[in-house]
C-alpha cells in the first residue's frame, strides 16, 4: 500500500477514534434459506466457484519442477504441477482414458503422471507421452488426449485457479492483475509476490461456505467472541470499509493507533497499528498483519459443509530457530482467534434447521457482510 493511502486511512481511523464512532451502512437481513437450500447451493457453486479465481495454495509450496499438488476445489479434482521451465500448470485430475485420478490428494514429486488403472502416462505439461497397446486407440490420437487444462495464475505469493476445464479458445492463464484490482496492487506494494509460505493447513468446516465470511467481515463480535484472545488489542466495533467492485478492504485499528497523533504523518506506518482484511470475492480472505499475512479460502463441499485451505505468508524463509519460533507464535495467535470464529460458525449452522429464525439480522456495522451477500445475490440473479 502506498504511503499516501496509509495516511488517508489512518486519518479516517483517528477521526473515528476521537468521535467514539465507526463507519456504518444499512442494516440488512439474511434469510436462513441461503444456508440450507441444496438447489441454491449447486447454483452458487456453478455461478461463483466454477467461474471466478480462487487462491488454493502458496506458490512457494510448489518450488521445483515436478512438485505437484492434488486437491478438490469446489467439487472439481484439480492437479497442480510445476513444469520443467518453472511454469505452473493446472489440470483436471482425471486420466483421458477412463477418468481415473492420476494422483491421490496431497503433495507429490513426479516427473510424469502415470494412471494407476491402465498406465497411460503424461508429461508435466499434460501431454500424453505413452500408453500400452497404443495401436488399439486409432480413434483417440495422442494430440487429442492431453490432460484437460484448468485456468491458473500466480499472484501475491499464491496460486489461483478457476476450477473447471479450460474452454476452447480461452487463455490458460488468468488475468490476475485485472481480477485483483487496486487491492491486489496494495499487496504487491508490500512485496507479496515474493513472500513465501511458513505454515499451511486444510480442514473440514461443518458450516455453509458463506458463514465464515460473515464473521470475518465485521468487528461487532470481537469484544465477546475473542475476549480471552485478541479483543484487548482493538477498539470495540470500530471498522473502516472500502470496496473495489465486489472485493473489500477492511481496516481494524488497534488501540495503539491513537499514539500516531504525536508523530508527523510522514512517519506514519499503518502495519504495526492495525489489521487489514482483504476479501477477494467470492471466497478468498487475506489478513495483512504488517510484516506477514494469514489467509484462507473457503471451498463449498455441500450445503452445510465446506473445506478451508489456509496458509501464512512471510517475507523470507526463517534463517534461524529463533526466527522460526517467532513466526510460529504468530501462527498460533492467529489460529487461536480464528478457531473461535469457525467454531461459532458451526454453532450457527447447527441451529438453522430448527425453525427458530426465518432470517438472521445484520446490523449497521455488519454492512460489509451485507455487501458480500448482495454480491452473491446479484451473481445468482444474473445467471438465472
Amino acid at each position: 500500500m502506498h504511503h499516501d493511502e496509509q495516511v488517508r486511512l489512518i486519518e479516517r481511523a483517528l477521526a473515528l477514534i476521537e468521535a467514539g464512532a465507526s463507519e456504518r451502512g444499512e442494516p440488512a437481513i439474511s434469510p436462513v434459506s441461503r444456508y440450507l437450500d441444496p438447489a441454491r447451493f449447486e447454483k452458487e457453486r456453478a455461478l461463483l466457484f466454477n467461474t471466478m479465481p480462487l487462491a488454493v495454495c502458496a506458490s512457494g509450496s510448489l518450488p521445483a519442477a515436478g512438485d505437484s499438488l492434488a486437491l478438490e476445489v469446489a467439487g472439481v479434482p484439480v492437479l497442480l504441477s510445476r513444469g520443467e521451465g518453472g511454469e505452473l500448470n493446472a489440470f483436471i485430475n482425471a486420466c483421458r482414458h477412463r477418468g481415473a485420478r492420476l494422483l491421490p490428494e496431497g503433495t507429490h514429486q513426479r516427473r510424469a503422471f502415470i494412471c494407476p488403472y491402465h498406465s497411460w502416462t503424461y508429461g508435466l505439461d499434460g501431454a500424453l507421452r505413452g500408453r500400452p497397446h497404443a495401436q488399439d486407440f486409432p480413434h483417440a490420437p495422442p494430440e487429442r488426449c492431453w490432460l484437460a487444462r484448468v485456468p491458473v495464475g500466480e499472484a501475491l505469493g499464491l496460486v489461483w485457479v478457476v476450477p473447471r476445464a479450460l474452454r476452447e479458445g480461452e487463455p490458460d492463464r488468468i488475468d490476475l492483475e485485472r481480477h485483483l484490482g487496486r487491492f491486489g496492487q496494495d499487496l504487491r506494494n508490500w512485496g507479496y509476490d515474493s513472500w513465501v509460505p511458513f505454515h499451511e493447513r486444510s480442514f473440514a468446516n461443518a458450516a455453509n461456505w458463506k458463514i465464515p465470511f460473515e464473521g470475518n467481515l465485521e468487528t461487532y463480535h470481537f469484544q465477546y467472541a475473542h475476549r480471552d484472545s485478541i479483543a484487548h488489542l482493538f477498539h470495540d466495533n470500530l471498522l473502516i470499509a472500502d470496496h473495489d467492485g465486489d472485493h473489500q478492504r477492511l481496516l481494524l485499528p488497534k488501540r495503539s493507533m491513537a499514539g500516531l497523533r504525536d508523530q508527523p504523518p510522514a512517519q506514519w506506518a499503518i502495519g504495526p497499528h492495525s489489521n487489514i482484511i482483504y476479501f477477494f470475492f467470492p471466497a478468498t480472505f487475506i489478513l495483512h498483519e504488517g510484516d506477514h499475512a494469514n489467509l484462507f479460502t473457503v471451498l463449498p463441499d455441500s450445503v452445510g459443509h465446506s473445506t478451508v485451505r489456509a496458509c501464512t505468508l512471510i517475507p523470507e524463509r526463517p534463517a534461524s530457530e529463533k526466527a522460526a519460533r517467532h513466526w510460529q507464535r504468530n501462527v498460533e495467535s492467529f489460529w487461536g482467534a480464528l478457531d473461535e470464529d469457525f467454531a461459532l460458525g458451526v454453532s450457527c449452522q447447527s441451529t438453522l434447521a430448527s425453525g427458530a429464525n426465518a432470517h438472521w439480522h445484520l446490523g449497521a456495522t455488519e454492512c460489509s457482510a451485507a455487501r458480500f451477500h448482495a454480491a452473491v445475490e446479484r451473481v445468482l440473479a444474473q445467471g438465472a
